[in-house]
């Protein structure tokens, strides 16, 4: 008898190893080369709104994969717009989305952990996944909506 259980154990362990085998994910990422053109993007946005921010562009797990401080943005804005980045990638929702949430009926939500709720970041989508985010800090709050919405949308 005992033999009979252990030959079925040893088979149930062998099908299910040959499933896993089997069992592939595809995932797309960020590349350093993308993360570069999205900086590009979108200093040429604050460019044309006359805002000097800085910008920080993450992964999909929310590590700094670029970041760029424009002339004369406010040295305040560096942890900012990375912590707006990071909130982007975490929570796969533009950050100005739980601004009004914050300030209405569901202000503890700005006690989630890694949340911003302010505009400026953006999560980066690309076939249906979040795969980066962008964050941006310096200017006025439509300005940093702006931006960083233009520089996650230029990967489409």
């Amino acid at each position: 008898m005992k033999k009979i259980l252990m030959l079925a154990a040893l088979c149930s362990l062998g099908s299910l190893s040959a499933f896993s085998a089997n069992a592939t994910i595809t995932q797309t990422i960020l590349s350093a080369e993308d993360a570069a053109k999205l900086i590009t993007v979108a200093t040429e946005k604050a460019q044309s709104l006359h805002a000097n921010v800085c910008i920080a562009i993450v992964d999909q797990a929310g590590q700094l994969m670029s970041f760029k401080r424009m002339d004369n943005a406010p040295v305040g804005c560096i942890d900012s717009s990375i912590l707006k980045a990071r909130a982007g990638a975490l929570y796969h929702t533009p950050t100005d989305k739980y601004m009004g949430r914050a300030n209405g009926a569901e202000p503890a939500i700005a006690t989630l952990p890694g949340m911003v709720p302010l505009g400026g970041g953006n999560p980066i989508v690309f076939h249906e996944a979040v795969i980066g985010s962008v964050g941006v800090s310096g200017s006025a709050n439509p300005n940093e909506i702006e931006i960083a919405k233009a520089a996650a949308e230029s990967l489409k």
